[in-house]
């Protein structure tokens, strides 16, 4: 008997901003679920490489992070320079 597999889609927001314990850092949500959380007081801005992944870029421009969505990516959209959506499909 084949089983046939459903595909799951979702959308992985990047965050670099103040996270809850009040520090500069990075943080990690899909959809309204928060799965990761950090500081890090270098993380200035979000970009978006060629391939949809996500750069967290420090004050000089110069890359600390690289990010992709599980699965496959479908889009990536700077949402602004402090956060990016990857929608995503398992």
């Amino acid at each position: 008997m084949a089983t046939e597999r459903i595909s799951q889609k979702g959308v992985l927001k990047v965050r670099a901003m103040v996270i809850r314990d009040g520090t500069p850092g990075i943080s990690l949500a899909v959809g309204s679920r928060l799965v990761g959380e950090w500081t890090d007081s270098r993380a200035k801005t979000l970009a978006i490489a060629e391939d949809c992944k996500v750069k967290v870029l420090d004050a000089a421009g110069e890359m600390l992070y690289l990010f992709s969505a599980p699965g496959k990516t479908i889009s990536a959209e700077l949402v602004s320079d402090k956060e990016v959506a990857i929608s995503f499909e398992l």
